[in-house]
């Protein structure tokens, strides 16, 4: 685990971490799952075992450079997440490396909310990103952090969705 950098100056000031153990990927995987409840999104396709599952993959792509969680802490507790992987879509079996980037699981609990966590999540995912050879960043945001990442330069995308 190693600490990204110290920001914010609040009553409790907060890091930012990059971890690549199988425990610290699980809580930002489960934070994850936290996002996808408060955004009222479906569940319920989810296998029991889904979060061995996710956490398996991202300590696999975490460990190959593909992949990484960061989380932020208060003291001696996590607090939010964010993640940043390189596309590993079928077009990315067509060269090197691929050059897009994702982001998702930004979550920060919501006492802690307010304070700039978010921020310095998105910052960190952009930033490994950047130094994985990443030359585009993608993410679906949520009406809550549109902003945020609209003041990190991210832009409106024709990517469109059909609910079948």
């Amino acid at each position: 685990m190693s600490t990204i950098s110290q920001v914010h100056e609040s009553a409790q000031p907060f890091e930012i971490v990059a971890v690549s153990t199988a425990a610290d990927i699980e809580v930002g995987v489960r934070f994850r799952y936290d996002m996808k409840l408060e955004l009222d999104m479906d569940v319920s396709g989810l296998l029991p075992d889904w979060a061995e599952r996710e956490t398996r993959y991202f300590v696999g792509r975490t460990t190959t450079g593909g992949a990484q969680w960061h989380l932020a802490r208060i003291g001696g507790d996590f607090v939010g997440s964010s993640c940043a992987y390189v596309d590993d879509g079928w077009h990315s079996t067509l060269v090197r490396r691929s050059a897009i980037g994702w982001i998702i699981g930004v979550y920060v609990k919501p006492e802690f909310r307010g304070r700039g966590i978010a921020r310095a999540l998105s910052s960190a995912s952009v930033e490994w990103l950047r130094g994985s050879g990443c030359k585009r960043a993608k993410l679906h945001a949520s009406p809550f952090g549109r902003g945020i990442y609209e003041s990190l330069g991210f832009t409106n995308s024709n990517e469109m969705e059909l609910t079948l």
